[in-house]
């Protein structure tokens, strides 16, 4: 959950529709490309629920609104990330160690302010409005939370046996002595 692994530039141009020479520092996430490309070519998001928005007047610079905060999904397993334009909450399950940064006066993630007690409210705001998030958009038979993705677990599917008859997880975090049952 580096910052430098995290925040990621993203190009695009399209002459006459998306002005040249414009920068934009709205924060965006990946989820944010179909609902944007979708809402581009003028069609219908898909009947479903998904947790991108539509950026397209960021990218027309008709506006400097992104999101307020950008969540990470099961990307390192059992550790998850919210992220606002100034903080960085990180929560490891199930018992941590948990992280928060200051990410404008600490972009490189140096000082870990968790135990600093003038932070205890934004850490319960960062983790209850990440599990919200998580609470509305997670799948659970793949759930990283619960998992310990390591190895195969980032490189292959989840939530099916493989080719080779392998479960894509075979500990559970915290208990690695349990297996995962088969889909």
């Amino acid at each position: 959950m580096y910052e430098n692994s995290i925040k990621v530039p993203f190009l695009a141009t399209h002459p006459g529709v998306i002005p040249e020479g414009t920068v934009q520092s709205a924060m965006a996430s990946a989820y944010d490309v179909l609902p944007t490309l979708l809402d581009y070519v003028d069609l219908p998001p898909p009947d479903t629920n998904l947790p991108g928005q539509s950026l397209l007047a960021v990218l027309k610079n008709e506006s400097a609104d992104g999101r307020d905060s950008v969540v990470i999904c099961d990307e390192y397993g059992f550790c998850r990330m919210i992220r606002t334009a100034e903080w960085k909450y990180i929560h490891r399950y199930p018992d941590g160690p948990n992280e928060l940064y200051d990410v404008v006066n600490d972009p490189d993630d140096r000082s870990n302010l968790l135990d600093d007690p003038a932070q205890a409210d934004r850490v319960k705001d960062l983790k209850a409005e990440m599990e919200t998030w998580f609470g509305e958009y997670v799948i659970p038979d793949i759930d990283g939370r619960i998992y310990n993705v390591t190895g195969y677990g980032q490189l292959r599917p989840v939530g099916r046996k493989w080719e080779d008859g392998e479960e894509p997880f075979t500990e559970v975090a915290g208990e690695p002595s349990l297996r995962r049952k088969g889909s």
